[in-house]
């Protein structure tokens, strides 16, 4: 296969979404599926551990990024799948609506270019408005002037201008009850990739963040309210996560609950619609065909019993986070058949330490054999918590490591303070079920991991005060600080 021929790559990370809400409502990707893989795992249960494992196949105690160091600066980037498809002539790009997995963190120095996208800057070209909010003191009507004189000035006056009318609706909305007018984002990273992938020449290897499905969550224009009937003045800022996940139970936090729940359930619907039409707009607009590989960094806690009653996605590895959606959807639609047959459905265990094998098989000569990433056995690690410690929680519980191995049909559990259990995971998807009667095998977790992260190795840098005030109010948003 030359350059002239070879695929787009286009690696799609819904962020957030689990795999028994996606095979539920994104019903348009599972249909036009052609390979899905029915038993992918994820190699850690939120955003920074994720992303670098996702790039390297790595756990974060072998990759240096987690709760306590969040830069990507200890991987090299020759570590990646992105860097051997480069010299073999593919452009690399970023497309993000992630914080964590955009250049504040270092996550673009991976790719030949990476174009964030934000609430505060949805056309990419424009101004970041949250940033000249940040750098500046000015109120009231000063403000919007000195917002108006520095937009006009900039490359993308009328672009700049835009963003700031965007987010100033989004703000109005927050405070009255009225429909959030705008999405999470999902809508302009499509619209930022179809350029992306469609107007260089040779092929693209592209990876893209879409965080509609992260939280906080609120009914918004596009989203289907026959699945979330959810009143226009519930936002989830309402309640905070921590709380829920230090009671007992759901307990006064049910109804809320499960209106997030719902308007969960409609954001993935949402989102596939916006990637089906992105297909179809790559598929229109190049001549090249495109792959993409639709998958999740990590699933969500919905606070259901096999979540333990947690919510969001701190200091856990439930099947709600570590279950992900994976199905391989191409612009031609014969481009993957396998065994001469389309969808092929690859139910044993997979993981995502093999996205990198997927990856540079689809973009091969050689035919892609998707059984060839069954495994025997699959890893997951988080090394601290991710998210704040609960109000008066303990430290020491909520911050603690955690580490999971698969085998068959089992899934099972050690923590940094010695606790363990055994799963059946057999079941539904995104569920794990309990079995007391059983215990861990001897020596299965020294086989398959080292050392825990101590503290010492720890580099004890507090990450917010770390980044500048713009980046501060968007992680503060998102509920890591």
């Amino acid at each position: 296969m030359t350059g002239t021929d070879r695929p787009n790559i286009v690696v799609v990370c819904l962020d957030t979404v689990r795999k028994d809400v996606y095979d539920r409502f994104a019903t348009r990707l599972r249909e036009r599926a052609s390979v899905r893989f029915e038993g992918m795992r994820a190699l850690g249960g939120w955003s920074v551990p994720s992303h670098a494992g996702m790039l390297t196949g790595a756990l974060p105690s072998e990759t240096g990024v987690h709760a306590h160091q969040r830069r990507f600066d200890p991987i090299d980037a020759e570590d990646t799948w992105i860097a051997p498809l480069e010299r073999q002539g593919y452009e690399s790009v970023c497309v993000t609506s992630n914080i964590y997995a955009s250049p504040v963190f270092g996550f673009d120095r991976f790719f030949d270019r990476t174009v964030p996208i934000s609430p505060s800057r949805r056309l990419p070209e424009g101004m970041d408005v949250q940033e000249h909010i940040s750098d500046r003191s000015a109120e009231g009507v000063e403000a919007y002037a000195d917002f108006v004189r520095e937009a006009l000035e900039h490359d993308h006056p009328l672009r700049s201008l835009a963003n700031g009318v965007l987010l100033k609706l989004d703000d109005v909305s927050r405070k009255l009850p009225i429909e959030k007018p705008t999405d999470f984002g999902g809508r302009a990273i499509a619209r930022t990739l179809e350029r992306e992938v469609t107007e260089p020449d040779g092929p693209v290897v592209a990876f893209a963040n879409l965080m509609d499905a992260h939280g906080p969550h609120t009914a918004f224009r596009g989203l289907d309210d026959s699945i979330h009937g959810v009143s226009a003045d519930f936002h989830s800022s309402s309640f905070r996560d921590s709380d829920v996940n230090v009671a007992d139970g759901l307990g006064a936090y049910e109804s809320d609950v499960e209106r997030v729940r719902r308007l969960y359930a409609a954001t993935v619907d949402y989102l596939d619609r916006v990637v089906t039409d992105l297909m179809d707009a790559l598929a229109r607009e190049d001549d090249r065909e495109s792959i993409l590989i639709v998958t999740a960094d990590h699933g969500e806690n919905l606070g259901y019993e096999s979540d333990g009653y947690l919510m969001n996605h701190m200091s856990s590895l439930s099947e709600g986070l570590l279950h992900v959606p994976f199905d391989v959807v191409a612009t031609d639609d014969s481009a993957l058949e396998v065994e001469g047959k389309t969808p092929v459905d690859v139910n044993g265990l997979s993981s995502h330490a093999d996205l990198g094998d997927a990856v540079r098989s689809l973009a091969g000569e050689d035919p892609f054999d998707p059984f060839a990433l069954e495994r025997e056995r699959a890893r997951a690690e988080i090394v601290g918590s991710g998210s704040g410690i609960p109000e008066g929680g303990d430290e020491s519980y909520w911050d603690r490591g955690q580490r999971v191995v698969y085998e068959g049909d089992r899934k099972y559990y050690r923590d940094q303070l010695g606790d363990e259990a055994v799963y059946d995971v057999s079941g539904p998807p995104s569920k794990q079920v309990e079995l007391p009667d059983e215990t861990v095998p001897d020596g299965l977790f020294e086989s398959a991991f080292g050392d825990w992260v101590a503290d010492e190795e720890r580099d004890g840098r507090d990450h917010a005060e770390e980044v500048d005030a713009a980046s501060r109010a968007r992680l503060e948003d998102l509920g890591y600080l």
